[in-house]
């Protein structure tokens, strides 16, 4: 979705209604391969206003479905999501200024107001750190041959005594020069 300024101008007095379907798959892939396998369709709805200042104002909700790696067994799931995208632009560095540190305000570039990468950044900060698949869940237990992952609580500390006696036996390899070892 890019908009030149001079076409949103045209929405001073009434916002421009957006509803539209997005296919960000390909820069998702490329800019965030690390956090998804895939991003389905978008489905952009909501308004950009021209407003006084020359602010530019997007208010959108974004719905799809991101395809995420399993964090268990890194199988495809894919996870619906529903995103609110409230972003104020600005034209010019002096207008930036004059806002607080801590709002969120952005810098129209080249006169264009290209909204994917912003509504790629909002999904991806949106989604979670882990999704399991179908099959699997946080709490489930992994086991293999010879191994079996258990919980903290489940966990027993080996006893004290065996680990002094193997950590003994490498005294034999390091011998106590208390000479040698002063003045370094």
């Amino acid at each position: 979705m890019k908009y030149l300024v001079q076409q949103l101008q045209k929405y001073q007095q009434q916002p421009l209604v957006v509803d539209e379907q997005l296919d960000l798959s390909a820069a998702a892939k490329e800019n965030f391969s690390d956090r998804l396998l895939d991003l389905k369709a978008i489905h952009a709805t909501g308004e950009i206003s021209y407003e006084k200042g020359d602010q530019i104002k997007v208010d959108l909700l974004l719905v799809g479905t991101a395809v995420l790696p399993s964090a268990r067994s890194a199988k495809a799931v894919d996870y619906p999501f529903k995103v609110q995208m409230n972003e104020l632009y600005v034209q010019d560095e002096a207008s930036l200024k004059a806002f607080d540190q801590t709002e969120q305000v952005f810098l129209i570039e080249k006169n264009q107001l290209d909204l994917d990468a912003a509504i790629l950044e909002n999904i991806i900060t949106n989604l979670p750190m882990t999704v399991y698949a179908a099959d699997e869940s946080a709490e489930q237990p992994l086991s293999g041959g010879g191994w079996q992952l258990i919980s903290e609580e489940d966990y027993v500390e080996p006893e004290s005594h065996t680990a002094q006696q193997e950590n003994q036996s490498l005294g034999d390899f390091f011998p106590d020069n208390s000479d040698n070892n002063k003045d370094r």
